[in-house]
């Protein structure tokens, strides 16, 4: 009479079957960074687009980074220069940067504003003085740092955003109480759109 063996669960391994996965590993590992390696040079060079010199091949935007933003050549607004060559000439080495102002959101006894600023060509600093109406008082900010004396309020850059490379664009912004909005805006002395 044959008495059955002990029932096998586990069936035994093929040999080099723990090779066979490290190498399956370092392959997609490679082939990740191989895409990577790929993808990472679609992004232009953030000064040719600022400076108006299109990419050499119309390849997709990639940015990396937050809260930078790359812009196209058609996004960034250089302001109007209507005065004489010679101040002209002044004017275009003082702008780096321009501002936009706009209300985000509004409620009973308050608001908060956005600040886009756009970097014109590299620019090592930048600071935005808003002239508030009386009564206004800002309570917060973000992506700035603020100081309200009277009815000035300074906006700083933070440690992280003070220098911007040319075409890159941060958004700052504040919370106010009432409901008026700043009597005037401007971003290194050029005012804000």
């Amino acid at each position: 009479m044959n008495v059955p063996g002990p029932v096998r669960w586990w069936t035994p391994r093929q040999p080099g079957w723990l090779r066979n996965t490290v190498i399956a590993v370092i392959v997609g590992l490679a082939a990740g960074f191989g895409v990577l390696a790929v993808v990472a040079p679609l992004s232009p060079d953030p000064d040719a687009v600022a400076g108006g010199t299109p990419p050499a091949s119309p390849s997709p935007s990639y940015s990396l980074s937050f809260p930078m933003v790359s812009l196209s050549p058609s996004a960034v607004r250089t302001p109007s220069r209507s005065r004489s060559s010679s101040s002209s000439a002044a004017e275009s080495d003082t702008v780096g940067v321009a501002a936009r102002y706009a209300v985000k959101e509004s409620w009973s006894g308050g608001y908060s504003a956005e600040i886009v600023i756009t970097a014109i060509r590299a620019t090592a600093d930048w600071t935005i003085v808003l002239t508030m109406p009386e009564g206004v008082d800002v309570s917060t900010a973000w992506e700035a740092d603020y100081r309200q004396n009277g009815r000035t309020v300074t906006l700083s850059p933070k440690s992280w955003n003070r220098t911007l490379a040319a075409g890159t664009q941060i958004v700052a912004g504040f919370q106010a109480s009432g409901s008026q909005q700043p009597l005037s805006c401007a971003i290194n002395a050029t005012p804000c759109a």
